[in-house]
């Protein structure tokens, strides 16, 4: 008997004592986190740019719910690490003077003593700020982790279904493919309408009402977490069992979002973000984007529109280089007529080549040129696209005008100076 006690009073003093020194894992882990946090942001970004390659656009509006949100649950995440970091920092440095001075002094202060002891009653003794600061920088930790979860596999379900409508929404009936979506849709509001009527008052003793609630909140919360559901609902249920104890969290939550609005505000020019929810702006013809010129757009990891070597071309030759998206393949296939069969013959590349040729217009200064094309990867992006060089001798000296057309939507109007 003496001995099953010893155990169980030695696992509590252990367990004691990792709680107690857990501040050295929780600040060594949140350095890292925050610099791993931010290298999200790229993640952000490389997927915003596979949906632009892949995604029909007339589901950029759906992908672009689903990168904001990431960006806006990244900018939250990186705060909150931020904000951590800060918090333990200044536990650290409260934790230390508290060893060399256990608590304020009246009688060896610098200061008079009325002064002194006008200041001390408006200050927290060290002690209540230590726990409290302690306390706080638990919470946000915990908080920050099922953020992450919660995020990452909704991000993921969401994407996987969005990549399979746009895989198969040409041979499929889109109202079937719009089932899934439904009926997610509606077991969100039912969670929700749910939950809020089994919280009244008046609710909270019925059975039935209470156990329907936990049914749909169970079914829609292993739906949108996936296999790591539960975890994520037990974090979440330590801070709402524990509401009534700790209500100022609630403010806490909201710095962490506001902060987080700010950061995603600044991080959102530097992804193609935008161009998911308003590409128009992208094809304004008086407007004129480093991203045209190759000299000017070195640090551009992701073109979306057709590059030309310089805004100043003083070669007889010059290069123009055409991005081309993956989901622009159905559209020349329609465009051009050709099936699979097509592209298994021996003048395949004849075909597409052909095919190009009717999906890309050049002109310049209004007339149009007859150009071929070679299919190339992109030097510094690595996208694929079409490579072609105009011959620059019966351009005037001085300002030209390049516009190129893909398609029926897409036109870019590129000026730039002949020099001979």
């Amino acid at each position: 008997m003496e001995t099953n006690l010893t155990k169980k009073a030695s696992s509590k003093h252990w367990l004691q004592r990792l709680k107690d020194e857990s501040w050295e894992a929780e600040l060594l882990v949140s350095a890292v986190a925050i610099f791993g946090t931010f290298k999200l942001f790229g993640i952000i970004n490389w997927v915003t740019n596979k949906f632009i390659d892949i995604i029909d656009p007339s589901l950029h509006l759906a992908a672009y719910m689903v990168v904001f949100f990431g960006l806006f649950a990244i900018s939250i995440l990186a705060s909150m690490f931020v904000i951590h970091f800060c918090l333990r920092a200044y536990w650290i440095g409260l934790v230390g003077l508290n060893s060399v001075f256990p608590d304020y002094s009246i009688k060896d202060s610098a200061y008079s003593k009325i002064y002194t002891e006008k200041i001390v009653s408006i200050l927290p003794k060290v002690k209540d700020s230590i726990e409290k600061v302690d306390e706080l920088c638990s919470v946000i930790f915990s908080s920050a982790f099922t953020f992450l979860l919660i995020y990452a596999n909704a991000a993921i379900i969401f994407s996987i279904y969005l990549f399979f409508y746009n895989a198969f929404s040409d041979s499929i009936p889109k109202a079937l493919l719009l089932i899934p979506a439904y009926i997610f849709s509606f077991l969100i509001v039912l969670q929700m309408g749910s939950a809020i009527y089994a919280n009244l008052k008046a609710n909270h003793e019925k059975y039935k009402v209470q156990i329907f609630a936990f049914k749909i909140n169970n079914l829609v919360s292993a739906i949108m977490f996936g296999p790591l559901y539960r975890s994520i609902l037990q974090v979440s249920m330590v801070f709402g069992s524990n509401f009534k104890k700790k209500k100022k969290l609630v403010f806490l939550m909201i710095v962490f979002v506001l902060s987080g609005a700010f950061a995603s505000f600044y991080q959102i020019d530097q992804t193609n973000i935008l161009y998911l929810v308003n590409p128009k702006k992208y094809f304004k013809k008086k407007l004129i984007r480093p991203s045209y010129y190759k000299t000017n757009n070195e640090q551009i990891s992701y073109l979306l529109n057709p590059e030309i070597e310089s805004d100043k071309i003083d070669s007889q030759l010059m290069k123009v280089f055409i991005p081309l998206f993956k989901y622009e393949n159905k559209i020349r296939r329609k465009l051009c007529n050709y099936t699979s069969e097509d592209l298994k013959r021996e003048n395949s590349n004849e075909i597409i080549d052909e095919c190009y040729k009717k999906y890309i217009s050049i002109q310049v200064n209004n007339e149009i040129l007859v150009t071929d094309y070679l299919r190339v990867l992109h030097g510094r992006t690595n996208q694929f696209g079409l490579v072609t060089y105009i011959n620059t001798n019966d351009f005037k000296v001085g300002k030209n005008i390049i516009s190129i057309t893909k398609g029926t939507n897409n036109n870019w109007e590129i000026p730039f100076f002949l020099e001979k």
